[in-house]
């Protein structure tokens, strides 16, 4: 059997792959491929989420359910498993697991976009979940190349965490530097027909995915003002009672304009940080239909 985790990145159109994935699942379970049908979202992060705090067991089930279906490929799909390229037990417990079942290849695919325009989008997504200082990130990235954000959200089943890559060429190829892993780096301007089309296309059913997802199902770049409405609810939610928002109110409405206006000033820097990076990581390891990626010189 073969496995193909799918590690998104963040921002690169995860969702509507997602989307398209789980839209013709009892399709490709006909030609001997499981995605794991999603009743709700799509993505696998009721999989993925349990994984990166070392919990296989719904990573084991689903093994399960494709086996039962006769199924020759299985595909994992989330971007939450960007954090995999950092925490290098959670992908050795991957590897252990689908062994352990049967699996005798294993594709790590990933997509990745220009830095400066990651930045400026994932700064957007945020807004969904906690208060995003534009400031605050441009540090952290800058000083190391990657964000790290604790905790997105809480409870139990909750996302443990998140990161996000920026220097990719340095994180991607100390990740492909396990000899035998095979890593596929796609990019997201290659858009025809959609980002990350390829790892589709790998698969042999590109003819299938005919139906595509509806717009408001892909989970595009949220306007400014979207966003300053968002996280102006998330500064809402943390002050709680009336008496505080009440003494914080404009002092916040200060900072969010300041952080949201500073935004693109902020991605052009990362985004000249970061290309080069960009451009070698999609030159060592990117995946065409006319090549294998380039593997990495201890792979």
């Amino acid at each position: 059997m073969r496995l193909i985790v799918h590690m998104g990145f963040h921002k690169t159109a995860s969702t509507h792959l997602q989307e398209l994935l789980n839209r013709h699942s009892s399709v490709l379970a006909l030609r001997g491929i499981w995605y794991q049908p999603q009743p709700g979202y799509a993505a696998h992060h009721d999989t993925a989420n349990p994984l990166l705090v070392g919990d296989a067991g719904p990573f084991e089930a689903m093994i399960g359910e494709a086996k039962a279906a006769g199924a020759h490929t299985m595909i994992l799909s989330s971007e939450n498993l960007e954090g995999v390229v950092f925490n290098p037990e959670i992908a050795l417990l991957i590897e252990r697991v689908a062994a352990d079942h049967g699996f005798d290849a294993i594709e790590w695919h990933a997509v990745i976009r220009a830095p400066g325009a990651y930045f400026e989008s994932l700064h957007s997504q945020l807004s969904w979940h906690t208060y995003a200082d534009s400031l605050t990130m441009f540090s952290e990235i800058m000083k190391k190349g990657v964000l790290f954000l604790p905790e997105p959200h809480y409870g139990p089943g909750a996302t443990p965490y998140w990161f996000f890559c920026f220097d990719y060429h340095a994180f991607l190829a100390g990740f492909a530097a396990m000899p035998g892993r095979q890593l596929f780096v796609h990019d997201y301007e290659d858009r025809d027909p959609y980002p990350g089309w390829r790892i589709i296309e790998r698969l042999g059913v590109l003819d299938m995915l005919v139906e595509q997802p509806e717009e408001d199902r892909c989970n595009h770049r949220l306007p400014r003002p979207r966003a300053e409405e968002h996280f102006r609810a998330r500064l809402r939610e943390a002050a709680g009672d009336l008496a505080s928002w009440g003494i914080v109110r404009d002092a916040v409405e200060t900072n969010l304009a300041a952080n949201l206006a500073t935004v693109p000033v902020y991605a052009e820097a990362v985004g000249q940080r970061y290309h080069a990076s960009y451009l070698t990581a999609l030159e060592q390891f990117g995946y065409s239909d006319q090549q294998e990626p380039r593997r990495h010189a201890s792979g």
